[in-house]
C-alpha cells in the first residue's frame, strides 16, 4: 500500500451528500477552486460503477456488527370461522436483499461488490451474498373467531469501511479516488440465534368476518 502512494504531492478530500469521496493527484499539484462545481467530481455512483474497469478496486472494511432486523409478516393471514381453535399451515418465503448507504444497485456481477463480499468475508469470517431466501412452514393455532399470522425479525450483518480506487489515466483529474464511510447491510445467514418466527393472533373484524367466513 505504501509503495501505491509514493510519489503524492497533494490531497483534496472533497464531500457529497451521497458520500464522502475524496481524489489523489499523482505527479501534479491539484488547484481546484473553492467553487467548483458538480461536474469536477464524479459521484459515488460512478466510482462504484468504474470499478469495472479500473486499474484496481479494492474494499478497505473498518467495522463489522450483527443485528435483528425489524419486524415484519411473512407469509399470508389464516381465518379461524369455527367455533373451536384450530390449526391452521402457513406456508412462508422470506428474501432479504443487501442494501448499502449510497442506495446504489448491488448485482451479483457487479466489481464493486466482488471486491467487498470477498474483503469482509475474508477479514470477519462471515458469509455474505446479494439475496438470502429463507423458506419454512409454520402450523399455528388460532381462536375461533380469531385471525393469525406470522411476524419474523431476520439475522442481519452491517460492515463498514473504504474503497480505493486507481485509474490508468486521470479520471476527473485524478488517478486516485477513495469513497469513505461505505456501510452494506445484509442477512446473517449463519446466525440463526438472531433471527425469530413468532405466531401473533387477533379477533377478526365485522369485515374480515364478512369477506373470509
Amino acid at each position: 500500500m505504501e509503495s501505491a502512494r509514493r510519489g503524492i504531492k497533494s490531497v483534496k478530500r472533497l464531500s457529497r451528500t451521497a458520500g464522502i469521496v475524496s481524489a489523489l493527484t499523482v505527479g501534479a499539484s491539484l488547484l481546484a477552486a473553492p467553487s467548483a462545481s458538480a461536474e469536477d467530481t464524479p459521484s459515488s455512483r460512478q466510482l462504484l460503477e468504474a470499478c469495472d474497469w479500473a486499474d484496481l478496486c479494492e474494499f478497505h472494511p473498518q467495522s463489522y456488527s450483527t443485528y435483528t432486523g425489524p419486524n415484519h409478516q411473512v407469509g399470508s393471514t389464516a381465518f379461524n370461522c369455527a367455533s373451536q381453535t384450530g390449526q391452521h399451515r402457513i406456508d412462508w418465503s422470506d428474501t432479504t436483499s443487501s442494501t448499502n448507504s449510497l442506495g446504489v444497485s448491488i448485482g451479483v456481477s457487479a466489481k464493486f461488490w466482488e471486491v467487498y463480499e470477498a474483503s469482509v468475508e475474508a477479514t470477519y469470517k462471515h458469509d455474505w451474498t446479494v439475496s438470502h431466501t429463507d423458506t419454512e412452514s409454520d402450523t399455528v393455532n388460532i381462536p375461533p373467531g380469531f385471525k393469525g399470522w406470522l411476524e419474523r425479525g431476520t439475522a442481519m450483518q452491517q460492515a463498514t469501511g473504504w474503497y480505493e480506487i486507481h485509474f490508468p489515466d486521470r479520471y476527473y483529474g485524478h488517478y486516485v479516488w477513495y469513497i469513505h464511510d461505505y456501510q452494506s447491510s445484509g442477512a446473517a445467514g449463519d446466525r440463526h440465534d438472531l433471527g425469530y418466527v413468532n405466531h401473533k393472533d387477533a379477533p377478526m373484524t365485522p369485515d374480515e368476518r364478512a369477506a373470509h367466513c
